[in-house]
């Protein structure tokens, strides 16, 4: 039995390597067709562009928390090392960043997004 409006609700594709997929993409785009998604393994920087996909705002919004978590971890550390619990042990001065860097380092790639 036929359909009165046939369709095509779906396409699948393989590609030998990534240019021929941006171009396939490319030229789909022009026929008209604007519902498309492609994967990868590897990350295609032109692909998105080529897919007609709207930007996002998510890079800033890591690195303003990969900023935000990585000083708020620092300056944490240093208040309770000069300030709060000044402990003077064999010598070493209170503010003593090298000590810092693991926390501050987890802090930024932990810290909110």
């Amino acid at each position: 039995m036929q359909s009165k409006h046939p369709s095509t609700h779906g396409l699948l594709a393989e590609f030998d390597d990534q240019y021929s997929l941006v171009d396939a993409a490319h030229r789909a785009r022009e026929a008209g067709y604007r519902k498309m998604d492609a994967f990868s393994p590897l990350p295609i920087e032109e692909l998105h562009h080529a897919l007609g996909l709207p930007t996002t705002k998510l890079p800033a919004l890591v690195l303003a928390g990969a900023i935000i978590g990585g000083l708020s971890g620092f300056a944490l550390q240093s208040w309770a090392s000069m300030m709060a619990y000044p402990l003077n042990i064999g010598g070493k001065p209170l503010f003593s960043w090298p000590m810092f860097i693991p926390v501050t380092f987890e802090c930024t790639i932990l810290g909110p997004p």
